[in-house]
């Protein structure tokens, strides 16, 4: 008896360490189950995005394939999806004709919002005592490592980094780059601007508009990083007791009040990114114009690219002095148009708030919780 009591005994300590297997990060919404789905309030906007995703699904090879799961989807079905949504949406029985055509999917547990908006510089393509911050365009002894390429028995990893000699190594860091000046009259300036601290949040919004003395407007966007990893300045900064709430707002009072700091707090993120003059921006990671409140960021590996979301949280009521007053409900459609450094998992989401101070406002006050989902053709 004792023995059986032993034997039980083990057995439930080694079932009891055996880790267990975490949900699925989608989970299958039966039509019985879904929420009450909201039209958008701005059809034009929400049109324009939606007619954004259908570009970027024309420029793809006809048999590319994105996933859902172990479910595959052919770029036609997912334009095919697309343009059956926008018929439902103009249907008296809209929501029967959704649930007719599509598979609802559910993000597992809350999922986190915040926010990003395109940050205005001024800047000039000439150095001068104003303009001394320089924007970098990729450097030449940047390079791009694929381990996939090497063999497929190698993990799914990229790498980037630097050529010295005949060697690959990690490229600089910010710390390197900006205040040892690494890659300074190496000719891979493609713009100078007047404030280090909007250039900091440049990097962290990944495209931004820069005006120039003339008043001309020129779009920078996201080329690569450096490959080093993202550290939030914010979160340092809270934990030294310099900020309380950690926002963008805040940060940068902080740092225009207290510019010594500057070094030591940009130091703390390695992570640098480098840029590209395009012709329109601000430009998601589909290459496609973001629209406020209707394009969002996901996670590729989960959420396919240009995809129709539902999302319900609260947005920032902000005022003209950038204020936070208040909070409201917002339930909309989305299109799955971007992605980024630090929104990974399915309950991560980053809303584009757009252009200027009250975009910038609602961008950094934004941090609530809500519901994800994922709306799909049915097979």
């Amino acid at each position: 008896m004792r023995i059986k009591l032993i034997v039980f005994f083990v057995v439930f300590l080694y079932l009891g360490c055996i880790p267990k297997k975490p949900p699925p990060p989608l989970e299958f919404v039966p039509s019985k189950d879904w929420p009450l789905l909201t039209k958008p309030k701005d059809m034009e906007a929400f049109q324009t995005a939606l007619n954004n995703s259908l570009n970027y699904y024309h420029r793809l090879p006809s048999d590319y394939t994105m996933f859902v799961g172990d479910t595959a989807y052919t770029v036609g079905e997912l334009i095919e999806g697309l343009k059956i949504f926008q018929v439902c949406l103009k249907k008296p029985d809209w929501q029967s004709c959704l649930k007719a055509h599509f598979d609802l999917y559910q993000a597992t547990g809350k999922a986190l919002f915040t926010g990003y908006y395109q940050p205005i510089l001024f800047g000039s393509f000439f150095p001068n005592k104003r303009y001394r911050y320089p924007i970098y365009r990729i450097p030449d002894e940047w390079v791009k490592i694929d381990l996939r390429r090497f063999g497929k028995n190698l993990p799914h990893l990229v790498l980037k980094g630097m050529v010295q000699g005949h060697e690959i190594v990690p490229f600089y860091t910010r710390s390197e780059i900006d205040f040892e000046h690494k890659l300074k009259g190496k000719g891979y300036e493609i713009l100078w601007v007047d404030d280090p601290v909007e250039l900091f949040f440049l990097h962290i919004q990944g495209s931004g508009m820069v005006i120039l003395p003339d008043g001309q407007r020129i779009y920078v966007h996201y080329a690569a990083s450096n490959g080093r990893y993202y550290h939030s300045i914010g979160q340092s900064m809270k934990s030294l007791g310099l900020i309380e709430d950690g926002n963008g707002l805040e940060i940068k009072r902080y740092l225009r009040s207290h510019p010594e700091k500057i070094k030591t707090v940009f130091s703390k993120n390695p992570s640098y990114i480098f840029f590209e003059i395009r012709d329109k921006g601000p430009l998601g990671a589909l290459g496609e114009v973001l629209v406020p409140y209707y394009s969002v960021a996901t996670d590729f590996n989960i959420f396919p690219k240009g995809a129709i979301l539902f999302i319900t949280t609260e947005i920032p009521l902000v005022n003209a002095r950038q204020q936070l007053i208040g909070w409201k409900p917002f339930s909309t459609f989305a299109l799955n148009q971007d992605t980024g450094g630090t929104i990974k998992g399915s309950g991560r989401v980053d809303i584009f708030f757009g252009t200027g101070p009250l975009a910038e406002a609602q961008a950094c006050y934004m941090d609530r919780y809500g519901k994800l989902y994922l709306l799909m053709k049915k097979e």
